[in-house]
């Protein structure tokens, strides 16, 4: 096997000690005896390959196999190869092909595993392409297939000390981006300019495939990647990154801008998102519901006379308020969608979303809130990558 580069060593061999004999634990409480895990370039599917290798994927689809008594072995396809699949560690063995079902069934066969019980990660939320699933059907007729996705997410559910350290480092690193990044937000500037700063330093701090959305005002109604509009005096600018840290580890956060002064109508309003927020957070203990977070938000909302799009179970599906956060960009707990108890030590990213009467009111407010990584614990969710008192999130300029 090739030698580790050192450079792609991202967790240690006690992490991987941890995640893999979660796993094994949770394959003989569910009764498989094989999983596997399926990756994709997708911000919600990449991380599941790198929470059991150490192998960060840029795109394209990979495969891991896990069985009690070896892997985990990795399978990648012919788009990207394997050549920095091999640079983990952890990977006992790496294999290249274009059919990657049939070569799931070659290894499970291998092991005489033909006519197992066969866990899969994504095979129900589209994580594991179907043609890969024929192919291991076709392989492996006699097994027997079972969705093991929630398994694999509730493990990656609990974070370690050293994965919270990971996500403290990327958070470190994002404050850093933005103290940089602010010396470009001024009067005359263009939108599409400053994301391309954005993507500048992220680049240089180490930050993996960077996305950055930028809005100013008036806001207009949808998230953007920056546009030609000419940032002026009296504007207020949202810059919102979200992407893998230098580490590998993803976090997601938004800061506000006013270029000049702060109006009494935007601070006003930001009193009430940081009275809200802090009221969401203050609910996510260990044992709560993830919605817990979203009816703490409401309820403050509701107090100065504003109703938001999840509090009509009709508007639910419109946004995303709360999910998981990681080895992927969004993983275990959707809300609204796929409520979930909350754990110690897990960390989710915030973003509650209102939608407005008018676009007059759109315009002033579309893309006016916070975004941050909470980390729950038992007095309370934890502010992450901003400070307890929010004021780092709505700069003055």
């Amino acid at each position: 096997m090739m030698q580790l580069v050192e450079d792609h060593r991202f967790t240690t061999d006690t992490e991987r000690a941890r995640r893999i004999d979660a796993l094994r634990a949770a394959m003989t409480s569910h009764g498989l005896d094989a999983l596997v895990i399926a990756g994709r370039d997708d911000i919600r599917f990449r991380g599941r390959v790198f929470y059991a290798t150490d192998y960060w994927q840029l795109f394209a689809d990979s495969h891991v196999v896990l069985t009690h008594t070896s892997g985990p072995v990795l399978i990648g396809g012919t788009v990207w190869g394997i050549s920095q699949a091999r640079q983990s560690s952890w990977i006992s063995e790496c294999r290249l092909s274009g059919t990657s079902g049939t070569e799931i069934g070659n290894v499970l066969a291998e092991q005489g595993l033909s006519a197992s019980t066969i866990g899969v990660v994504g095979l129900l939320d589209g994580g594991f392409a179907y043609s890969h699933y024929t192919q291991l059907v076709d392989a492996l007729p006699d097994s027997r297939i079972r969705d093991a996705t929630d398994l694999f997410e509730q493990c990656r559910q609990v974070n370690s000390a050293e994965s919270l350290a990971s996500m403290t480092d990327t958070s470190a690193c994002w404050n850093s981006i933005y103290a940089e990044l602010e010396a470009f937000v001024n009067p005359g500037v263009t939108e599409i300019s400053l994301a391309a700063q954005a993507h500048r330093i992220c680049r240089e701090h180490g930050v993996r495939d960077p996305m950055v959305v930028l809005d100013s005002t008036p806001f207009k109604g949808a998230t953007t990647f920056g546009t030609q509009k000419v940032i002026e005096h009296g504007d207020v600018v949202t810059v919102w990154i979200e992407s893998a840290g230098p580490n590998g580890t993803w976090l997601e956060y938004r800061r506000m801008y006013s270029v000049g002064p702060v109006s009494p109508e935007y601070r006003d309003a930001w009193q009430i998102y940081t009275e809200a927020h802090q009221a969401g957070v203050a609910a996510m203990r260990p044992g709560a519901m993830a919605s817990e977070f979203v009816e703490g938000v409401a309820t403050v909302f509701r107090s100065h006379g504003i109703e938001l799009d999840y509090t009509n179970p009709a508007d639910q599906h419109r946004s995303f308020h709360l999910h998981g956060i990681g080895t992927d960009a969004i993983q275990g707990v959707w809300v609204s969608g796929n409520d979930r108890i909350l754990l110690e030590h897990e960390v989710v990213n915030i973003h509650p979303h209102r939608l407005f009467p008018t676009a007059e009111a759109t315009a002033k407010f579309g893309l006016f809130g916070l975004t941050d990584n909470i980390l729950v614990t038992p007095g309370g969710g934890r502010w992450m990558t901003n400070d307890q008192h929010l004021t780092s999130a709505f700069i003055e300029l």
